[in-house]
């Protein structure tokens, strides 16, 4: 027996009731992101997360949890197309490389036979 355990079970109030968290249902979860996400579009998942545990300080909710909710409430979670790859400069040096051999190709076919220029 201890001062705490009767407290507890005598109902008497603690810290830790106070401090009691809960685990939303992911309807309930989904709801708060839509109210978010309607009135900020442009939030991330991070700022959603912190508003939405703002909003509502006695859950517990994890970022993958408002993730999750975010692409339940904005249709299926549909997201950016990935920007287009940007060569690397090694590529881009094979590129111009190519096309400088194949000018100079195309340049010497245009010239006469026996006129073309000595290659050292």
């Amino acid at each position: 027996w201890s001062p705490l355990s009767n407290a507890v079970c005598c109902g008497a109030s603690s810290m830790a009731d106070e401090a009691r968290t809960v685990t939303p249902e992911m309807e309930a979860l989904t709801a708060a992101v839509k109210i978010i996400k309607d009135a900020n579009p442009d939030m991330g998942a991070p700022k959603v997360h912190k508003a939405v545990k703002d909003a509502n300080t006695t859950w517990q909710v994890s970022e993958d949890r408002v993730k999750k909710a975010i692409a339940e409430a904005c249709g299926g979670g549909a997201k950016k197309p990935a920007a287009p790859k940007k060569a690397s400069s090694h590529e881009e040096a094979k590129k111009k490389t190519a096309a400088a051999i194949a000018k100079k190709k195309a340049g010497l076919k245009d010239v006469p036979k026996g006129t073309e220029p000595a290659m050292i």
